[in-house]
């Protein structure tokens, strides 16, 4: 967890400078954090995890939330940006041993969210939260074969992720909620509304 490793594409260039080609498993350039919007930081953190800087990996208060909504059939998520970190780089949920107890109906899911939560916690013990968006931006599947901001910002509007503006922003963080469903490629009109709902989380916590 300490030393996270990230895949990124290897690029081959001609003498003059010039690039031949690309060779990856996951279309992926990593930036750093001054190298991104603060609009699409904004963006994520009010759409993805709004109490993201007053907590240590594990929304207390959203999972409460999540459990209520649940009861009342009413089913979403409670993940937190640093558990979505965990699962995009770690693969708790597909590479790892349950154990025995993942044989057991219903408790493999209860043991896969205890690993995130403990994972979770450790990345919000080694990391600062500029590091944890950092790490999220440059490992998340955009679709359209782009993973990380970089390569989504050139994929999707041919601009670098330090440029990109509110509807751009607001696009790509939408795009997190199911990268099918929302690709404004593929699904225009169902990425415009999921656009509109972005922005308007950004402006009932007045960031627009």
């Amino acid at each position: 967890i300490a030393h996270p490793t990230i895949n990124e594409s290897s690029m081959l260039y001609s003498e003059d400078g010039k690039l031949l080609g690309k060779y990856f498993n996951q279309n992926r350039s990593a930036v750093t954090y001054e190298e991104i919007s603060p609009i699409l930081i904004k963006s994520l953190v009010y759409t993805e995890d709004e109490r993201f800087y007053h907590h240590m990996g594990i929304d207390v208060r959203g999972l409460f939330s999540a459990a209520k909504d649940i009861a009342k059939g009413n089913a979403r998520g409670a993940s937190t940006i640093t558990q979505q970190l965990v699962k995009n780089m770690f693969r708790v949920r597909t590479e790892y041993s349950t154990g025995l107890l993942g044989l057991i109906p219903g408790v493999r899911l209860f043991t896969m969210k205890m690993k995130e939560w403990i994972s979770a916690f450790k990345i919000e013990c080694l990391f600062t939260k500029e590091e944890i968006l950092t790490m999220y931006l440059n490992t998340v599947d955009f679709g359209s074969n782009a993973y990380g901001i970089k390569t989504a910002s050139r994929t999707y509007f041919n601009t670098t992720p330090d440029k990109l503006n509110y509807e751009q922003s607001a696009t790509l963080v939408g795009l997190l909620k199911a990268t099918t469903t929302y690709n404004p490629r593929s699904n225009p009109k169902n990425s415009l509304r999921r656009r509109n709902v972005v922005l308007s989380n950004m402006l009932s916590h007045k960031a627009i």
